[in-house]
């Protein structure tokens, strides 16, 4: 049972080697063709979780909140709260 199957896989990879030698130049188009659609997937997903990142961040944040500014005085030692 075993060896019919690995006999089977390998009479498939031969196939797909001889139609790949056969039609190489269709074969380097496509697959041409499926790097650059993959690429243009992977771009737009990007920008689009680019812009998501919009409105999570005033839905986190709020819209009325104001970025604050501090001076070196005000600042706690990270070290002092881990004490306590």
């Amino acid at each position: 049972m075993d060896a019919t199957i690995v006999a089977l896989l390998v009479i498939g990879v031969v196939a797909v080697a001889l139609l790949a030698v056969w039609y190489l130049e269709w074969l380097v188009a496509v697959i041409i063709v499926i790097v650059a659609a993959a690429v243009l997937v992977i771009a737009l997903l990007a920008m689009l979780g680019g812009l998501a990142a919009i409105p999570y961040y005033f839905a986190k944040r709020g819209r009325d909140s104001q970025p604050g500014s501090y001076t070196l005085g005000q600042l706690k030692d990270p070290k002092d709260q881990e004490r306590k």
